[in-house]
């Protein structure tokens, strides 16, 4: 009875071990099917990655050049480590088709579903993607064009007012592209407007009270410029010496001590007259 038992036992276990064999074999055209896709896959992301990353560094050297005809000396603020990263995104995007065609061909439906909606959204994540890059593009040529404009202004913190309009440009990219995905992001949209609104009037607020002074000098140059003449003797602020220079914000004497640079303002808030050549000896 034994005997008949263990036999038994091990007629079952072959035919447990030849039903597993046989799903084994019948399986493994699909798992190479699969490895096949994912290999091709592979080529397929590494080819488009790399021909991404070429396309936008030749746009970088493209924006570069045009960037440096209008503001010599500048370029873009975008480094290739970020363009390599905008590289490996595109590589995975297109590694999750091919993820799920493998399995899909593998019969895991659940998974396959799961990617299948997953992929759904690239359409609208490759818009996003696009409207977040071509923003970050546009907010490092305007921050640096802002930069290259603000030096010659007189502007100290040139590299922080290129920065704020960098992020600016780039947030308002953000929230287009983040709209393009169906998210509802209304109450975000609204704080970013205000915070926006009020960056620009704390902006516009600082560059009147910036310029302030610079108007002033530009407005006591004029009014110099109509009263006085080069090579006159005047007295200003206590500064006497001959007008040998008018520029756009400042009157320069030639004084017994030297040359004095003179605010052009003070024609305006001191008193300025012209004086004989002996009372300057």
């Amino acid at each position: 009875m034994s005997e008949a038992a263990a036999g038994g036992w091990h007629n079952a276990l072959a035919v447990s071990y030849e039903q597993l064999l046989g799903y084994l074999v019948a399986y493994v055209p699909q798992v190479v099917g699969a490895l096949f896709l994912l290999l091709l896959g592979w080529l397929i992301a590494w080819g488009l990655s790399r021909l991404t990353t070429s396309l936008l560094l030749l746009l970088r050297k493209f924006l570069d050049g045009l960037l440096t005809k209008l503001i010599p000396a500048k370029t873009l603020d975008i480094k290739p480590r970020q363009i390599r990263i905008m590289g490996k995104s595109v590589f995975w995007v297109v590694m999750l088709f091919f993820f799920a065609a493998a399995t899909s061909s593998l019969g895991m439906d659940f998974i396959a579903t799961w990617l299948q909606l997953l992929l759904g959204y690239v359409p609208r994540l490759l818009a996003a993607g696009i409207i977040i890059i071509s923003g970050y593009f546009i907010g490092s040529m305007a921050g640096t064009m802002a930069m290259a404009n603000a030096g010659p202004s007189g502007f100290r913190q040139t590299y922080r007012i290129g920065t704020v309009i960098k992020i600016v440009i780039v947030s308002i990219a953000i929230v287009i592209g983040i709209e393009q995905l169906g998210i509802n992001i209304q109450f975000f949209t609204t704080l970013v407007l205000v915070l926006l609104s009020a960056l620009s009037a704390g902006i516009a607020l600082a560059y009147g009270l910036g310029c302030a002074e610079l108007v002033k000098n530009l407005v006591g140059a004029k009014q110099a410029r109509k009263h006085f003449r080069l090579g006159e003797c005047i007295a200003i602020a206590g500064i006497r010496g001959e007008l040998v220079e008018i520029s756009a914000t400042m009157l320069i004497l030639d004084t017994s001590q030297g040359r004095a640079v003179v605010p052009a303002k003070l024609c305006l808030e001191a008193q300025a007259s012209i004086v004989a050549d002996e009372e300057t000896q």
